[in-house]
């Protein structure tokens, strides 16, 4: 066992009635580097299983006022259960094949050779690490699918190169710029994640939520009593906090103009020092920041400085809309699908194509954000299945301007029909053409819901959408 990678000392406990078993058991293992405990009763084996984790479990099938089988599951709570080893005086199948079932690793009848012994051991503490490692890539996979950009449109792709580039330079300062929601956030959690920094931390600050003076203990820390309120012992700062890894400065045009001086100074002699300190600290952070607002015009209107602008706006990198990326929205809802559903332990298989013609159509002025919590309230209310449309919020068409108005010339009355049926069939495919079949814009210009207008066009059996491009993976 002494070449295993194996995580701290490997520790097995041996429940047997019988002395020569246990202490044999014990010599044999701690000459390889094993922790071994032992217990007489499976009373007393239950007993220590409660006060401390073991990897394998050696218990003895026939135990004066116990039976090894029922109390096999004893042996196997907890959520990394130990490896249960059966031995046994009395080997049968129906023995084996029911330990077996209940969760036992291997079945080993007395008397037993002490390579068997070893090799069932060390293969329980293989597979036991194997386990271990499968987890952490497992949690891996998640950590990193949730600082991955999601999509295949020309915009986004242009975002991951940008990213891609800018991760091969550690130390480079980054200006993040895109409407809320866009997902600013995410692409810095992704140049930290593609950087040679990602072993360090990434700490993320929201500017425009503190007043500048706690804006500034928060980034710089401060030392014992410099101010009212400081604790005794000082605080380090985010700056010292995120050593070694990435600061990421949150809505950065909210913050005050004598801050952003400060902020300046850090960013060019690469030190800063505590509220209330006389000693400079190295700063061994990339800063990453984010802003929804035209810094250029804050220039030029004096509410953010020139130099810092200059100073953070190293490399750029503009996050799009969710409008300008709209080929990504099947992508993304799927995407959020299978996260949320999986969250909520719902088996959800996918959107109608009513419900997902919604998506594709809505505007999204939230952005990525607003399309996940939609996707998330559809998860709410939908039982399992799929997603309908009614399960959706309730959205609406838009502001109507001049440009939804309707021709009247381009309606013509009907020389036999006149009814008001075949004058509403004649409408409601004039105005589903003159929005390129929008179903949310020509309901809204209808004055109707969705679901009245898809009514509408299969009593009318008006002809189908023009196809919409899709994206592939």
């Amino acid at each position: 066992m002494k070449n295993l990678s194996f995580p701290g000392l490997p520790r097995v406990l041996v429940v047997d009635d019988e002395d020569g078993v246990r202490e044999g058991l014990r010599a044999l293992l701690q000459k390889e580097g094993v922790h071994v405990e032992v217990a007489g009763s499976a009373e007393e084996g239950v007993r220590r299983l409660d006060q401390r984790a073991y990897d394998v479990v050696f218990l003895d099938l026939h135990l004066p006022g116990a039976d090894g089988l029922s109390m096999l599951s004893q042996f196997r709570r907890g959520t990394a259960p130990a490896d249960v080893v059966v031995l046994t005086g009395y080997g049968t199948v129906a023995n084996t094949v029911e330990a077996m079932r209940k969760g036992a690793a291997d079945v080993i009848e007395k008397p037993f050779a002490g390579d068997r012994i070893l090799a069932v051991v060390r293969r329980c503490l293989e597979m036991r690490q194997l386990r271990n490692e499968l987890a952490w890539l497992q949690d891996r996979v998640r950590e990193l699918t949730a600082t991955e950009l999601v999509g295949l449109s020309p915009a986004i792709r242009e975002v991951q190169t940008r990213i891609d580039q800018v991760a091969q330079a550690p130390d480079t300062t980054v200006l993040v710029t895109g409407q809320s929601g866009a997902g600013k956030e995410l692409v810095a959690r992704c140049i930290h994640e593609r950087s040679a920094r990602r072993s360090g931390p990434f700490v993320a600050i929201n500017c425009a939520a503190l007043t500048e003076a706690l804006l500034e203990a928060e980034l710089f820390g401060y030392e014992p009593g410099a101010f009212t309120g400081a604790v005794r012992e000082g605080k380090d700062g985010l700056f010292a906090v995120a050593a070694g890894g990435t600061l990421f400065l949150d809505e950065i045009g909210e913050m005050e103009t004598t801050l952003q001086a400060k902020l300046l100074r850090v960013l060019q002699e690469r030190s800063f020092r505590r509220v209330g300190g006389v000693q400079d600290v190295a700063a061994d952070v990339r800063i990453v920041a984010s802003t929804n607002r035209d810094l250029r015009q804050m220039v030029q209107t004096g509410g953010f400085r020139e130099d810092l602008y200059y100073r953070l706006a190293v490399m750029t990198v503009n996050v799009p809309s969710l409008c300008e990326r709209a080929a990504d929205i099947p992508l993304l809802s799927h995407f959020f699908l299978d996260q949320i559903g999986r969250q909520m332990g719902k088996a959800l298989s996918g959107f109608t194509e009513e419900a997902m013609e919604t998506l594709c159509e809505y505007r999204w002025p939230g952005n990525v954000r607003e399309l996940r919590n939609a996707i998330e309230h559809a998860c709410i209310v939908c039982p399992s299945g799929m997603i309908d449309e009614s399960h959706l919020p309730k959205f609406t068409g838009g502001e109507l301007d001049g440009s939804d108005r309707i021709d009247r010339g381009g309606l013509v009355l009907p020389g036999e029909d006149r009814s008001l049926k075949a004058l509403e069939s004649q409408l409601v495919a004039k105005v589903l053409d003159d929005t390129k079949w929008n179903i949310s814009r020509a309901a809204a210009i209808l004055g109707i819901n969705r679901t009245t207008l898809y009514n509408k066009i299969r009593l009318y059996e008006i002809g189908k959408r023009p196809e919409r491009p899709t994206v592939t993976a």
